[in-house]
């Protein structure tokens, strides 16, 4: 699922970057566990704004699969009572 390897690998430079700005911005008053947390939290609100193309997609394709799925199911089920 090429979606979902492209937002997560967003998602994980977003943190990355996040964490960057910290350490540099942070570093002589907080210790490394501090600014993961933090970076983690502005990584998360950053998301939201940053990455909705790619999580639009992403959600796009997931609901194709998900009714393609339905329809199989639905099929398999019309098929069973025909029997």
């Amino acid at each position: 699922m090429k979606e979902f390897a492209i937002y997560t690998g967003l998602r994980l430079v977003l943190f990355a970057a996040c964490f960057a700005v910290l350490w540099f911005a942070l570093n002589s008053w907080l210790t490394v566990f501090p600014l993961l947390l933090l970076a983690l939290i502005a990584s998360s609100i950053l998301s939201i704004f940053v990455l909705r193309a790619a999580r639009d997609r992403l959600a796009g394709k997931i609901e194709g699969r998900a009714a393609k799925m339905s329809e199989r199911l639905d099929a398999a089920r019309r098929a069973e009572d025909d029997d």
